[in-house]
Order: structure tokens, then C-alpha cells, then sequence
């Protein structure tokens, strides 16, 4: 059968990032030989008509480009040999970070507006690591972005992946010392800068008010680093 345009740019993407399609040992393998995708796409499609769905979504490539993310409709084999397809979402930004910051023993959090859960959260600031650049910056240039932080120090604490089930990229996590604050970056949706203390942010927690992972990550490291 021949390759349609769409499979050929999906194989010449997988070529130009290898790194994006490599599997650790006993890990999901992503078939990559044009046959097995297209009798991989044929048996899924069978099985989305059955169910009243379009064979359409059995389409394996690059399914959308934006300017900050694509996604990508994988054919894989598992462990046990069975093969279906499995998308994901790729962001073009080198991860993120995401960075608790203190001042004078208080957590600094912004409330911001998120689009996909179309809600305010309660939250730390974070942003995202062109290509090439370095995450210590990063983090300082988004501090003083968000919340108009003067950075007195910042410690690097780990790494968190997200949606591992759908999204592939993460955020360094940080832990930042404040001299002041400033204020809110409006224009991206943050509404106010909110201090609360240890305790405080437990206590909200507990209740359900704080709801970002990568809060609760950042929050959990430095906890356990000593650093509350």
C-alpha cells in the first residue's frame, strides 16, 4: 500500500527526533515500519466503526500543529504483543519550570484564570524553557514576570512529569527566597499575589482548594527538603 503524505511526514518527524520514539527495555514500542502502522490503523478502524465512531481516528501521524504544542497519534505494541494506537501531546518548550516562592517565611501563590479548566487556581508561578535556554533563568525571569519577585535565592529540587498518560513534557521544580513581590502579571490572567503560611497552605490543601500538581509537587520537595 502506498504511504499516504500524512505517514510520510510522521516517519521523516520520527527520524528528525529519535529521542521521541526510543523504548526502555519491556517498554510500549512504537512501531515504525509503514506496514505494521497501516495494519495497525486498518484493526483499530475496524473496531471505531463497530462503535459508531469514524475509522478516521484511526490515523496515525502528526494529527495538529500549534504554535506551542502538537499531537501525535502513535501505533504501538505492548508487552503482551497487542497492538493498538496511543496519542500524545509534545510540547515544542524544553519542559518548564516551576518555582514555590518565599518571602519572610510565607508562600507566595498567584491566583490565575486556566483556560482548560476554565477556573481560578490557586497556584505557583511556572512558565516555559525555550530550546537552549537555561532553567535557572528561566525561573528568575518568570518570578519577576508573574509576580514582580526580587529573587534572593533559588534551589533546584527535582523534576515532575504532568499527564503521563497524555503529556509528554515537564517542569524543573525550585524553590525561590523572595526579598519582595510586586505585581500581578494581569495581562496573563493572574488576578493577585496571595501569601499564606505554612499552615495555612496545609490547611488549604487538605480541603481541596489547591489543585495544580506541580503546587502540590513543589510544595511536597520542599517540605521534605527542610526548607519550610
Amino acid at each position: 500500500m502506498p504511504l499516504t503524505r500524512r505517514l510520510k511526514d510522521y516517519l521523516e518527524f520520527a527520524a528528525s527526533r529519535p529521542e521521541l520514539f526510543d523504548t526502555p527495555p519491556g517498554g510500549v514500542r512504537i512501531l515504525l515500519d509503514p506496514a505494521d502502522i497501516q495494519s495497525v490503523e486498518a484493526s483499530v478502524a475496524t473496531g471505531l466503526v463497530a462503535r459508531g465512531l469514524s475509522a478516521q481516528d484511526a490515523a496515525v501521524g502528526l494529527l495538529f500543529n500549534d504554535p506551542w504544542f502538537y499531537v501525535v497519534r502513535d501505533a504501538v505494541e505492548f508487552p503482551d504483543l497487542s497492538r493498538r494506537t496511543h496519542a500524545r501531546i509534545i510540547d515544542y518548550m524544553d519542559h518548564g519550570v516551576a518555582a514555590l516562592p518565599v518571602l519572610e517565611g510565607k508562600i507566595v501563590l498567584v491566583r490565575h484564570f486556566r483556560h482548560a479548566t476554565r477556573r481560578w487556581m490557586l497556584e505557583v508561578p511556572r512558565g516555559g524553557v525555550e530550546p537552549g535556554q537555561s532553567p535557572d533563568a528561566v525561573v528568575r525571569a518568570e518570578l519577576e514576570e508573574e509576580i514582580g519577585g526580587l529573587v534572593s535565592s533559588v534551589t533546584r529540587m527535582g523534576f515532575l512529569h504532568g499527564t503521563t498518560s497524555l503529556h509528554a513534557n515537564g517542569a524543573h521544580l525550585y524553590f525561590a527566597e523572595l526579598a519582595s513581590v510586586g505585581e500581578p502579571q494581569i495581562g496573563e490572567g493572574i488576578a493577585s499575589i496571595e501569601q499564606r503560611t505554612v499552615a495555612e497552605f496545609e490547611d488549604m490543601l487538605i480541603q481541596g482548594e489547591i489543585l495544580d500538581s506541580f503546587t502540590v509537587a513543589a510544595y511536597t520537595h520542599a517540605r521534605l527538603r527542610g526548607l519550610l
